[in-house]
């Protein structure tokens, strides 16, 4: 790469990068001002505990892979788009399960039975979104073993989430949150085991 190739390469990194860790940003904010009134409120909620840790854990996670996208040599609106859908969505799903006004709700139960549907759904679309992009442009980054993804962390991603919308009983519920966080509880361990991240420099 020539010098220029690689200052607008780093540009459009660093406008990518920006626009999805606001994005981001926001979405931690709202998960983390409702702390107090999740863990310590007289009427809470358990299931409300595993998605507070799992959406913390997802957040992360977001923002390490975002230095994947240092790897990519052509950036294009089409990326831009895919991870900006992304984003948003996982703002949605952060806002809808723990709004602005988390203080006023009364009963973290009926909140949970009232937006948990809205939480499976941004589930999902998070994981389309990503298996498009992947398979658009990020399978180079990933390279040949990318198929792995499928069979770890997006089939079982999207049976969960899908058991989760369909499934109201506590019981399904139940079953649903704790495999889903014990994977994202995975995914974080195997990231910090074996994947390095080339950091722009």
């Amino acid at each position: 790469l020539t010098i220029s190739e690689i200052k607008r390469h780093m540009n459009f990194f660093e406008v990518l990068v920006t626009t999805q860790s606001v994005i981001l940003g926001l979405a931690a904010t709202r998960v983390l001002q409702a702390t107090e009134h999740v863990f310590f409120k007289k009427h809470s909620y358990p299931k409300i505990y595993l998605i507070w840790i799992r959406l913390c854990l997802f957040i992360l996670m977001s923002f390490w892979t975002l230095m994947n996208y240092s790897k990519l040599e052509n950036y294009n609106f089409l990326d831009f788009t895919f991870q900006s859908i992304y984003a948003g969505t996982v703002y949605i799903m952060c806002n809808a399960v723990f709004p602005n006004n988390s203080e006023n709700i009364e009963s973290w139960k009926s909140h949970y039975y009232k937006k948990n549907r809205i939480y499976w759904v941004c589930n999902i679309i998070c994981v389309i979104t990503v298996i498009l992009h992947l398979e658009y442009s990020m399978h180079i980054v990933h390279g040949t073993k990318y198929y792995m993804l499928y069979f770890f962390v997006f089939i079982p991603s999207i049976i969960m989430s899908s058991v989760g919308y369909l499934f109201q009983k506590s019981i399904y519920q139940w079953i649903v949150l704790i495999l889903s966080l014990i994977s994202i509880i995975f995914n974080c361990v195997t990231v910090f085991i074996g994947q390095q991240v080339e950091v722009p420099k």
